[in-house]
């Protein structure tokens, strides 16, 4: 019995180190992102994202000078898109067989992507575009999978909101977006 926990004892220190990283409430993001000089222009602002929390996360950053949806007008637009993809690998058909010869006893299980895509664009043609993704697994049940929608998860949500900081400073790193800028504030001052 003793040789028994001796060996299992590492198991049991990397579930509970497992178990303490997914479960940490107020974790720090991934990325800092504090914006220095000038402002950006303002930008015609565009998203699939229903509530307003992409907006007003990246409005705190202070990177812009505006955003704004209703200013169609304006040169230069960004757009945040979000998706989700459930991947053909065999994992969902192996299992909706399986599910199948046991009357649904036993759940579906499929590998989704979760993906968030940025792009910058200049009078509608798109001149860079940043993309995110994060790997998932989703489990349901035979008989009610056909009539779910898939909604964003709260970790899905999460990642979109912990995207900002990333694209933010992708963006002051691109060169394409940045000499737009400058020239965007030289005929256009403010």
């Amino acid at each position: 019995m003793k040789n028994y926990l001796i060996r299992m004892m590492p198991l049991f220190v990397c579930t509970l180190s497992a178990f303490n990283a997914t479960s940490q409430d107020d974790a720090a993001p991934i990325f800092e992102y504090t914006h220095e000089g000038k402002a950006y222009p303002p930008v015609f602002f565009v998203t699939n994202v229903d509530d307003k929390s992409v907006k007003s996360k990246m409005l705190q950053y202070e990177a812009f000078f505006a955003l704004d949806e209703k200013a169609v007008g304006l040169p230069i637009g960004v757009r945040v898109l979000k998706g989700h993809r459930t991947k053909q690998d065999g994992t969902q058909a192996s299992t909706l067989m399986l599910s199948a010869s046991t009357l649904g006893i036993i759940p579906i299980v499929s590998n989704t992507e979760f993906k968030v895509r940025y792009d910058v664009f200049v009078q509608g043609k798109s001149i860079e575009s940043f993309e995110y993704t994060m790997d998932s697994t989703d489990v349901d049940n035979l008989w009610t999978s056909a009539y779910k929608e898939h909604e964003t998860s709260p970790t899905e949500e999460q990642f979109l909101l912990d995207t900002i900081p990333q694209f933010l400073k992708e963006l002051r790193e691109s060169e394409v977006v940045q000499q737009t800028f400058e020239e965007y504030w030289e005929y256009f001052s403010e």
